[in-house]
């Protein structure tokens, strides 16, 4: 038996952070039906694509999920949706603010057809203020919040990890298991409100400690991330060394390793960060990242290289170490998944069920929540579905 086993969720996000976050509720167990338009989703179309209408993205995204398809247009595409919301625990939506309101989906109508559902939304910036209708996606909210920027502005980067949106999934799966066991005490299902604005914030806490500490003691600012123990630096060959030696030890170790002696006590000298800076970047680009590796040899402090995505795939810490790959045969051939970093030793995470074909599973949907044969293929004829 899994966690989730018996709970079931409406999943009528379209894009990264619902759809990850009705995936990982689907990994431990949940029956996830995912609702969409009879277009499908976009994301279904993204490339690169296996076969037509069945992305990549779409594959690893909604697997374990049934999926269905329903014109919302519609007064009776409106009914199905409200006939599925009577009888599930979770209801996970990623619309902008007044959109369900006007289709008569919203919190407050749901709720009073089923009080012990947990209605999650996930938005931009909330459901309230001048910012709720703006439109964003990861980028966006990252360039607001101060992720995307360094102290001074000028140094800029563009992360090919979508913090924000990634972190509001994992927000929105802690909010939805957070208000299912409030329920188990109260007997009430609430609304769960996450946007990636405050994840984007909320996950720079250590900088922002940082930086409000900085600004009230008077000290300089040394950066949230990039001072001169902890960075990247360059090598010979154009390849990066992550250095990330926080405590004293490893930090001594690592000028040692660079024949920088002079520096060992200097780790928090952050008058002339950019000084040590220099010093150490001028260090590390005399040699290869590979003649850096052999050096260290099987050292430990925190020196450790920079890999592309695809050797780190490749690596025995992701396929060995963690596991975190699973190649599984499906009607289409073998396809492989990332696997759920949660692991559980009684109720892990289990992939049993491929991403659905768009529709797949309507007929069979609709026909557990009282629609008969006639029906659904009237309602099909007609655009409803």
């Amino acid at each position: 038996m899994q966690v989730l086993e018996g709970i079931k969720v409406i999943d009528f996000s379209k894009w990264l952070p619902g759809q990850y976050a009705g995936m990982t509720l689907g990994d431990f167990g949940a029956d996830v039906i995912k609702v969409e338009d009879v277009k499908g989703d976009v994301t279904r179309g993204f490339t690169p694509a296996r076969m037509p209408g069945m992305s990549y993205w779409h594959l690893m995204l909604n697997r374990n999920k049934r999926g269905i398809t329903v014109n919302l247009k519609t007064p009776a595409g409106r009914e199905v949706l409200l006939r599925l919301l009577k009888e599930a625990d979770v209801f996970l939506e990623g619309f902008r603010p007044g959109y369900l309101k006007m289709l008569g989906l919203d919190y407050e109508t749901v709720s009073k057809i089923n009080p012990r559902l947990i209605y999650c939304s996930i938005t931009g910036f909330g459901p309230e203020g001048k910012y709720k209708h703006m439109p964003s996606h990861d980028l966006n909210v990252i360039g607001l919040a101060g992720v995307a920027a360094q102290e001074d502005g000028t140094d800029i980067s563009v992360p090919s990890v979508q913090v924000a949106a990634l972190g509001s999934s994992l927000n929105a799966v802690s909010g939805i298991l957070l208000a299912l066991y409030a329920r188990e005490r109260t007997g009430k299902g609430q609304a769960v409100n996450i946007d990636l604005y405050s994840t984007a914030i909320g996950t720079q806490i250590t900088g922002i400690s940082s930086v409000i500490g900085c600004k009230e003691t008077g000290m300089p600012s040394f950066g949230r991330t990039a001072s001169h123990y902890y960075t990247v630096y360059k090598t010979k060959d154009g390849r990066y060394l992550s250095i990330g030696t926080i405590e004293p030890k490893f930090w001594q170790k690592m000028c040692e390793l660079v024949n920088l002696p002079e520096l060992k006590e200097r780790q928090f000298d952050f008058g002339y960060s950019a000084e040590i800076k220099a010093m150490l970047a001028d260090a590390f680009a005399q040699k290869t990242q590979a003649e850096w590796l052999e050096l260290i040899g099987k050292d430990e402090f925190c020196v450790t290289p920079v890999r592309t995505l695809g050797e780190a795939l490749a690596s025995d810490l992701t396929t060995e170490q963690s596991q975190m790959l699973e190649t599984k045969a499906e009607d289409f051939g073998n396809y492989t998944y990332v696997k759920s970093a949660v692991k559980l030793s009684e109720t892990a995470a289990q992939i049993e069920r491929r991403a659905p074909y768009l529709g797949e599973h309507t007929d069979e949907v609709l026909g557990s929540i009282g629609y008969t044969k006639e029906e659904i293929t009237a309602m099909r004829a007609k655009g409803e579905i």
